[in-house]
């Protein structure tokens, strides 16, 4: 988070829209829940960021379903090197994501029993 934080200060967006499916970081980014001493500053620097005057940042909570393109550029970051890459058009299987999101197709969670 800190770093797409930091991303996103960089390339100057005003606004920020995180949905994030952890629902205890979204917890910890919004004040509503307590975090572990241990990474204080690490979630005081989301803070910060957060409370950066010149932007408007709101965290919610999504299901990862909910979640796809974000859960498919994880996907596609993971087979990639190290470091921070930056489309400047989305990928092919993001755009699938976003149009089939426009369709309103849903996608069921997958409960193990």
């Amino acid at each position: 988070m800190l770093r797409g934080l930091r991303i996103a200060k960089e390339h100057q967006v005003t606004k920020l829209c995180l949905q994030i499916d952890s629902s205890v970081v979204a917890g910890m980014l919004s004040r509503k829940e307590r975090w572990n001493p241990g990474i204080t500053g690490l979630i005081q620097q989301c803070h910060n960021l957060i409370e950066w005057e010149g932007w408007e940042v709101k965290v919610y909570h999504v299901y990862r379903e909910a979640n796809r393109v974000a859960d498919i550029l994880a996907n596609l970051g993971c087979a990639q090197p190290l470091g921070v890459i930056v489309h400047d058009t989305p990928p092919r299987d993001v755009l699938e994501a976003l149009y089939a999101d426009s369709l309103g197709v849903y996608w069921p969670r997958r409960y193990v029993f």
